[in-house]
């Protein structure tokens, strides 16, 4: 089975606990509840900005930061949310 992954920032989701939720409550699994809340986007930014801020998160997916931005560069134009 594919592993998901947020379709905003590519963060692996590997629990139902890190969906994202609509307006009513419900599950959205495409995105991450750190990317979508209550059926919208948390930060209303451009893909190249988002790439700025989710390449500080190098460290946390065992990469450099720049590794990671050269990571996000890659696939986010491939993401749902930035297609």
């Amino acid at each position: 089975m594919e592993q998901k992954i947020c379709q905003s920032c590519a963060m692996p989701l590997t629990s139902e606990d890190l969906y994202a939720t609509e307006k009513d409550g419900s599950k959205n699994e495409d995105y991450c509840k750190y990317c979508y809340k209550d059926g919208d986007f948390v930060d209303k930014v451009s893909m190249e900005e988002y790439i700025e801020m989710c390449s500080k998160f190098g460290e946390q997916a065992g990469m450099t930061n720049e590794q990671m931005k050269e990571y996000c560069t890659k696939i986010f134009p491939t993401l749902k949310r930035w297609k």
